[in-house]
């Protein structure tokens, strides 16, 4: 005779047959808040489910189709935001989600958490999230995440919060692999001139770190001078480069390691300097393949995209359908002018 509790459903079993995470099944089991009523709803029915089982059943997770994800993304960030929106849009597709996007004012926290919160209150199966080190982003990532909605962070990440991983570079490596090269292409001594959008984006931060350390540690020779914040803009860049090869003769290198790159080329072209120029900048877009092979630009450090947009949106899919999750980086590219693709 069958005894009631004898097979007691696990956390996994209830996960799979309700098409949630474990995390949330915890959530419902302990009353703890956070959790949608439909969720919960989700929850208690398979439990019920379950528990009528007279053995442990072969359970198919939810499909795919279920599942409704919000790319909350930089806009007017320049080439690499609109191919990575491409890319978790084909991803996607090919997975059978549905994609939201968002695209905030680029470097306005305001205008991020606003947007983060109108994906709350969409309902959002998950969050992809090109975050802003910044307290308002954080506090508005921590309040997504304990009402047990998954955020993943993507180019840039954002220590501290509860999101349930992080898409990209090592950007420290990044840095420092671009100051081995800009030290190793440099014979002479001179003035190296550092372009960013700005320290909110953590990646940022971390690729001048890099960078700012391996050439004062092995490459003496070159005098690192003070960040140019062009805050991604095409425009800002092109003045604050041209200001800085028509005020520096000793400049001997241009690092760049955000968006607005093609201003910093109109300069460099402008000047006539561009054989006396080493540049290095981030990320292969069409701007940027064309400098390449054009002589402009040097080499690229690289971070393949698609690679990224799939590991964003396949760790939302297998959190809700109780699949491992794997979080690995972003591996760190050279792209030369005889080596580009």
């Amino acid at each position: 005779m069958h005894q009631k509790g004898r097979n007691k459903a696990r956390i996994i079993d209830i996960a799979l047959q309700a098409g949630v995470s474990t995390a949330t099944v915890d959530r419902v089991l302990n009353n703890r808040p956070g959790v949608r009523q439909k969720t919960i709803d989700k929850v208690q029915a398979a439990i019920q489910s379950l528990d009528r089982a007279e053995q442990r059943p072969r359970i198919v997770p939810t499909l795919d189709t279920d599942i409704v994800i919000d790319a909350v993304i930089a806009g007017g960030a320049g080439f690499p935001n609109e191919i990575l929106a491409a890319e978790l849009h084909r991803i996607a597709r090919e997975r059978g989600t549905t994609l939201r996007f968002a695209y905030p004012r680029r470097l306005n926290p305001f205008a991020l958490a606003d947007a983060l919160e109108q994906s709350r209150k969409r309902i959002s199966s998950g969050i992809i999230v090109q975050a802003l080190d910044h307290p308002l982003v954080r506090e508005k990532v921590a309040e997504i995440a304990a009402e047990g909605i998954p955020v993943v962070a993507i180019m840039t990440s954002l220590p501290g919060s509860p999101t349930i991983g992080y898409v990209g570079l090592d950007n420290r490596a990044a840095g420092r692999t671009a100051g081995y090269l800009m030290g190793r292409l440099i014979q002479q001594p001179g003035d190296v001139g550092i372009f960013l959008a700005g320290n909110a984006y953590r990646s940022h931060e971390e690729r001048e770190i890099g960078f700012n350390t391996v050439v004062r540690e092995e490459f003496s020779h070159l005098n690192l001078l003070s960040p140019c914040r062009g805050l991604d803009d095409p425009e800002k860049n092109y003045r604050m480069a041209s200001e800085l090869l028509e005020s520096n003769a000793d400049l001997v290198g241009i690092y760049s390691m955000g968006g607005g790159n093609r201003g910093i080329e109109k300069a460099i072209i402008e000047s006539g300097r561009q054989d006396a120029i080493t540049y290095i900048a981030f990320n292969l877009t069409p701007l940027t393949r064309q400098a390449l092979i054009n002589g402009v630009i040097d080499a690229v450090v690289h971070q393949d995209l698609a690679r990224a947009a799939e590991l964003a949106i396949g760790n939302l899919i297998n959190h809700h359908t109780a699949r491992p999750l794997s979080f690995p980086q972003v591996p760190v590219e050279i792209i030369m002018r005889e080596n580009i693709r």
